[in-house]
């Protein structure tokens, strides 16, 4: 006999792994044909949602982008996120026009930055911990 805690786990897992296998059936992939001409970097569902899994609503852009209906001139004239570039200059340079902290010529950190962060953050937690 299987004890009680062990079932309710499984059943737990068995649930979520549904869920998380299910998401992508509901996404909207017809919406990303408009994009076909852009980066790959925008071709995400975080271009509209706020967030990957599409929950959590739209963002400025994706907001723009329902109420307009479709990529038109006027669309693309827009600063959907109000960082100072227009939609259509977000979207050719690979950046979200619905992120305020994505914007043309925004240099994000490299692997070496993230590397030397981490390791200082552990040489760090050792020093702290030996004293």
């Amino acid at each position: 006999m299987v004890p009680r805690k062990e079932v309710i786990t499984g059943i737990a897992v068995m649930l979520i792994s549904v869920l998380l296998i299910s998401q992508p059936a509901l996404s909207r992939p017809e919406y990303m044909k408009n994009f076909k001409d852009f980066p790959d970097e925008v071709k995400k569902c975080t271009l509209c949602h706020v967030q990957s899994s599409g929950y959590g609503g739209v963002n400025s852009f994706g907001a723009d982008f329902a109420k307009i209906g479709s990529l038109t001139p006027e669309l693309m004239q827009l600063d959907s996120d109000s960082d100072r570039f227009s939609n259509i200059e977000e979207l050719r340079a690979g950046t979200m026009p619905g992120d305020p902290e994505s914007y043309p010529g925004k240099k994000s950190p490299d692997f070496t930055s993230i590397i030397a962060l981490v390791a200082l953050g552990f040489a760090f937690i050792l020093t702290k911990r030996k004293a």
